[in-house]
């Protein structure tokens, strides 16, 4: 049995998960929360884990890190959304037997969906069974927008991070346009992208745009994501196109996970007919994106076990 220390670190929490492995099984042996803001650099992080999953940090046979932010090589990652570095190359001459690794907290996302939080994601449309070798896809919505992609290769799987939370959102129609242009003044930028448009930010715009009304992101999902409301109809309109363009994008005919609070909390946002009928609104692809499964992913831990099965996959190839 070997064991795999895994964190998720976000803007505002940080989830650690002590991780045992046997004959290529994962199991979730120890979990803990910790208050991002409490956790100045990397050896701060190696002690609250060791603390708070008792556990001594040596045994471990891997060690990964997932962060909401940039990553620079294979030990080093910055938080976005806060002053957080963890940069863990001394670590790495201190264990030279462990396996160390920082990745991106959407690559982790991505190699969740092949481990038992994919598995146990809810069925939201398309075929239950699937080629086990093709394609996969996740995006995800919160602090930030994110998206990751799954390969097949001839060696296992290829996760692939990428960055179009950042590319030009697609509106359509005058009214679309009225927002944009709406959204484009409240945040002071150029042009709207998804990271604006269908995060929690842009839920605060969008509803304003509609209502007069300034809301904080989560009383708006509280009271106007969870009942047929405008508020419903626009963001899963523009949640659903999010989704198309992303399924297109990457011909994921495995499958697209959607993971991030704003769904996990406000499932009816991807469950509703407003989202339905934009996702499959397309004049050529519309019988291939009804061949896709589109699954929900609603635990929080879910990047703590894709960072895990990363480690697991770094295991299995050493």
């Amino acid at each position: 049995m070997e064991y795999i220390i895994a964190a998720d670190i976000g803007g505002t929490n940080c989830r650690l998960g002590l991780f045992s492995t046997e004959d290529g099984t994962l199991t979730l042996d120890r979990i803990a929360w910790v208050e991002t803001g409490n956790i100045a650099h990397a050896d701060c992080l190696l002690e609250t884990a060791a603390q708070t999953l008792d556990f001594d940090i040596a045994q471990a046979s891997v060690l990964v890190v997932a962060i909401a932010g940039p990553v620079e090589g294979e030990h080093y990652g910055k938080l976005t959304n806060g002053n957080l570095l963890v940069d863990l190359r001394r670590h790495k001459q201190l264990f030279p037997a462990m396996r160390i690794r920082v990745i991106n907290d959407f690559l982790a996302q991505a190699w969740a969906v092949l481990s038992r939080e994919g598995s146990n994601a809810t069925l939201l449309a398309g075929p239950q069974q699937i080629h086990p070798d093709t394609r996969r896809a996740i995006i995800g919505a919160g602090t930030g927008l994110g998206y990751a992609s799954l390969s097949p290769t001839a060696s296992g799987w290829l996760a692939q991070p990428s960055e179009n939370g950042h590319a030009a959102f697609p509106f359509t129609g005058a009214d679309e346009f009225d927002l944009a242009t709406f959204l484009c003044a409240r945040l002071d930028v150029p042009y709207a992208t998804g990271d604006d448009v269908i995060t929690g930010r842009g839920l605060a715009v969008l509803h304003e745009y509609l209502t007069g009304d300034k809301l904080d992101p989560a009383d708006i999902g509280d009271n106007f994501l969870s009942r047929d409301t405008q508020t419903l109809a626009w963001y899963a309109r523009l949640y659903a196109r999010a989704c198309r363009s992303w399924i297109l994008a990457t011909l994921c005919a495995g499958g697209l996970w959607i993971c991030g609070g704003i769904a996990a909390q406000n499932p009816l946002c991807v469950k509703s007919r407003y989202f339905m009928d934009e996702l499959y609104a397309h004049p050529k692809w519309q019988l291939f994106l009804r061949n896709v499964p589109i699954r929900l992913i609603t635990d929080k831990n879910s990047g703590i076990w894709g960072a895990a099965r990363f480690g697991l996959d770094l295991l299995e190839k050493s």
